[in-house]
C-alpha cells in the first residue's frame, strides 16, 4: 500500500506541476481503483474536504484525456498536496464507488490523446494504461482477463465477449487507435459492429451490463450497426455531438480540428445533441456556421467503408484532408484556395501518384511531392 501511495503521490506532483502524462493519468485512475479494492471503505470524507473534493475531482476529471491539452491545469500547490495525499486518496475512493458522480465524470471526459503511428495499424489501449498491437496478434483469443474476452477473428476483426466473470460494480473501458492509412472493425459486447476509418479512435466500455445506457466516444470517423434493445438506448458522444439510437446504421465524421462534421442515417432514427430527428437519407452538417440537415444519398457516406473516395462538391481543403489520413502525408498550401468544387470517386487501392495525377488533370491545381510534405497551388485562370 505505502509503494501505491507513493506511486499515486509523485503522479500528483506531475500532475500539479503540468508534466503529467497520459499514462501518468491511466495510472492515478488505475491505483486509485485498486486502494478502492484494498480499503474497507469504513473512512468518512472530512466535511471540510467537500468542496476541494468536488472542485479537484472536477477539474481532473474534466482535463484527464483532453486531446488537445498538453498540461493539467495547476490545482494546488506541490506542499499542499502531498499535506492533503490521504484526504486526496480518500476522496478517490469514496468518488470511486459505483454511481459516484467520478465514476461516469472519469468516463464521459475521456479522450484518446495521441493516435496510433502508420507501423501499428491499429492499437488496443486496455484501461490500465497498457497496450496491444493488434498487428502481431495471431487469429484466436488475444485478452482473457476478469473484465472480459477479446478475439481477433480470421478476418482481423476485433470481437468482444459478454463475460461472466464481469464486476459490475466497475466501468471497464478499452480504447481502439486506428492509424492513418488503415480501417479496423470490431463488435461489441452487444453485438453492434463498428467500422473504423483511417486515423480514428473509439473509446468504449469492455461490456454493457449493469448499465443504463451504451455509450460510446469517437475521434475520426465510423460507421455503426447498432444491436437493437429498446432498453438500452446506444449513444456516439464526439466533440460536437452526441447521437443517441435504440438500433440503427449510421456514419458518424468528426475529426479534431476539421472544419465540420457529419452524422448521415442509413436506416432507422436518431436524435442528435437531443433536439434533430434524422430519418433514413438525412444528414446534419455541424459547423462554426451552425447546423444544417438536408438530403442526401446516405450510401455515399460510407463508400470509404467500401473502399472507395466519395467527393461530391468537395473542396480542395476537404479533399486533400481525407487524402493525407489515408495516405499519411502532410498538406501545404501555397498561396489562396478558390472555392472549387469537386465530384469524382476514387478507389482507395490507387497509388497516391495515380490520384494526383487524376487532380491536376482538371487543370485547376498544380501538387507537388517533397517526401511526406505535398503542397498545393491553384493555377491562375487566363
Amino acid at each position: 500500500m505505502e509503494n501505491r501511495e507513493a506511486e499515486t503521490l509523485e503522479i500528483l506532483k506531475r500532475i500539479e506541476n503540468g508534466t503529467a502524462s497520459d499514462d501518468d493519468l491511466i495510472r492515478y485512475n488505475h491505483l486509485c481503483s485498486i486502494l478502492q479494492e484494498n480499503n474497507s471503505m469504513d473512512h468518512e470524507i472530512p466535511a471540510s474536504f467537500s468542496l476541494e473534493k468536488d472542485q479537484y475531482f472536477s477539474e481532473l476529471a474534466g482535463r484527464t484525456f483532453a486531446k488537445k491539452e498538453t498540461k493539467v491545469r495547476k490545482i494546488r500547490s506541490v506542499s499542499t498536496v502531498a499535506a492533503c495525499f490521504l484526504t486526496i486518496c480518500l476522496g478517490a475512493i469514496w468518488y470511486l464507488q459505483d454511481g459516484s458522480p467520478l465514476h461516469k465524470n472519469i468516463a464521459t471526459s475521456f479522450k484518446p490523446a495521441r493516435t496510433a503511428s502508420p507501423q501499428d495499424g491499429a492499437i488496443l489501449l486496455m484501461d490500465d494504461g497498457s497496450q496491444i498491437n493488434l498487428n502481431d496478434q495471431q487469429e484466436g483469443l488475444i485478452v482473457n482477463t476478469n473484465e472480459t474476452d477479446v478475439s481477433k477473428n480470421s478476418d482481423s476483426s476485433l470481437v468482444y465477449g459478454n463475460s461472466e466473470k464481469l464486476n459490475l460494480n466497475i466501468v471497464y473501458y478499452h480504447t481502439l487507435l486506428n492509424a492513418k492509412g488503415h480501417q479496423y472493425q470490431l463488435t461489441l459486447a452487444d453485438g453492434t459492429k463498428v467500422w473504423m476509418n483511417a486515423s480514428s479512435s473509439l473509446r468504449y466500455p469492455v461490456s454493457f451490463k449493469g448499465q443504463d445506457e451504451r455509450k460510446v466516444y469517437l475521434e475520426g470517423e465510423a460507421y455503426f450497426e447498432v444491436a437493437k434493445n429498446a432498453d438500452l438506448p446506444f449513444i456516439v458522444v464526439t466533440d460536437r455531438e452526441e447521437i443517441k439510437v435504440l438500433g440503427t446504421h449510421f456514419n458518424v465524421n468528426s475529426y479534431p480540428g476539421a472544419a465540420k462534421s457529419t452524422t448521415t442515417l442509413l436506416e432507422g432514427l436518431v436524435m442528435v445533441n437531443g433536439s434533430t430527428k434524422l430519418l433514413p437519407g438525412d444528414q446534419l452538417v455541424i459547423s462554426g456556421k451552425g447546423q444544417l440537415k438536408r438530403r442526401v444519398n446516405a450510401e455515399d457516406a460510407i463508400a470509404w467503408k467500401k473502399g472507395y473516395f466519395q467527393f461530391d462538391g468537395a473542396g480542395i481543403n476537404e479533399i486533400m484532408e481525407e487524402l493525407a489520413r489515408w495516405y499519411n502525408f502532410e498538406v501545404q498550401f501555397n498561396g489562396p484556395i478558390r472555392d472549387e468544387k469537386i465530384d469524382v470517386t476514387i478507389s482507395r487501392k490507387k497509388s497516391l501518384g495515380d490520384i494526383l495525377n487524376l487532380l491536376e488533370a482538371t487543370g485547376n491545381l498544380k501538387l507537388t511531392r517533397n517526401g511526406k510534405v505535398i503542397t498545393v497551388k491553384m493555377i491562375d485562370k487566363l
